[in-house]
């Protein structure tokens, strides 16, 4: 292969890589301000206005985290659709899905 065909060669392959990191970076429509003193390390707090907690309607291994007793986080679900367990879902659909904003008693044969 001659050297031109090769610099061209290396340069798509490199706006490939730059088009795919940007594809990657959602829609662009969050806007995320830093200042000085956060060093890159402090991320913006979820906007929490928009969902909310749906206990009954997460599927095994598939909740959200900090989901009942004994859970230390995400995809602790041992079983379907389990009354103590929450995923988040927009605000207002969570009865659509039949789900409840507030707990239920976990299952008595839970173990965790």
């Amino acid at each position: 292969m001659d050297e031109r065909r090769t610099r061209a060669l290396t340069g798509l392959a490199g706006a490939l890589i730059v088009a795919a990191s940007l594809a990657s970076c959602g829609d662009g429509t969050t806007a995320i301000s830093y200042d000085s003193t956060d060093k890159g390390l402090k991320m913006p707090e979820p906007k929490k206005a928009d969902r909310e907690k749906c206990y009954g309607i997460a599927l095994a291994q598939f909740n959200d985290c900090a989901a009942g007793p004994k859970t230390d986080c995400a995809g602790t679900a041992t079983k379907d659709y389990m009354p103590d367990r929450w995923k988040y879902v927009g605000r207002g659909q969570c009865e659509k899905l039949g789900g409840s904003l507030i707990p239920g008693e976990p299952l008595p044969d839970d173990n965790g």
